[in-house]
């Protein structure tokens, strides 16, 4: 099992990492941890306090809420069709309905499965292409230490195969601040700017072949 940043958390999230037993939710469906934190644990870059949960079938919401509610205390609790959103211990969970499979197997660590960083790579293009945060660009500076664009670019279509994107749209979006700009840096723990960020993106822009 290899060794995750767990410093990365803040404490009442490492707290309910350690904590609580996940392993009550497996009687829902298979899940896994994804997004932000399943990357800042494996990278270690930045600091990361939610917690999304992805199950690749369909789950019911509801009994979900009945298990969680045995366990801890639930707050702002919001329900939708393959979705539960609320917050434990002062940490906000998401569980989400993802239909899509992993590319890669995901990770395990300390009784949770944590989504691989090429997997999530993807996500956070597709985020970007729907108008992503400085979080989803930060993170994708790192993970470009990993995977080159052009690689993330040709697996979008794998993990996506029946989604209907436009790819040039994305690519677009890679460059596109403006949002991203009027938002604060989260904390870091791997030192950049977000002029580097930015660098980083229209540099790697200019390696792809269209």
């Amino acid at each position: 099992m290899r060794n995750m940043h767990l410093q990365t958390l803040p404490q009442q999230t490492a707290n309910l990492l350690n904590t609580f037993d996940f392993s009550v939710i497996n009687p829902i469906g298979n899940f896994y941890l994804s997004g932000g934190t399943a990357l800042s644990l494996q990278i270690g870059h930045r600091e990361s306090e939610d917690l999304d949960f992805f199950f690749n079938e369909d789950f019911d919401p509801n009994k979900l809420l009945e298990i969680l509610s045995q366990q801890r205390k639930l707050e702002s609790v919001g329900i939708e069709i393959g979705t539960l959103n609320t917050y434990i211990s002062g940490v906000k969970l998401q569980f989400l309905h993802y239909p899509y499979e992993l590319l890669q197997n995901g990770l395990l660590w300390n009784g949770l499965v944590l989504s691989s960083v090429l997997d999530i790579a993807c996500t956070k293009l597709q985020t970007i292409g729907m108008r992503g945060g400085k979080k989803d660009f930060i993170d994708l500076f790192f993970i470009l230490d990993q995977y080159p664009l052009d690689f993330l670019i040709h697996k979008l279509s794998e993990k996506y195969p029946q989604v209907q994107y436009s790819l040039p749209h994305i690519l677009k979006s890679l460059t596109y601040f403006e949002d991203a700009n009027e938002q604060p840096m989260p904390r870091m723990h791997k030192d950049v700017t977000w002029e580097q960020v930015q660098a980083k993106m229209i540099q790697s822009m200019r390696k792809i072949s269209m």
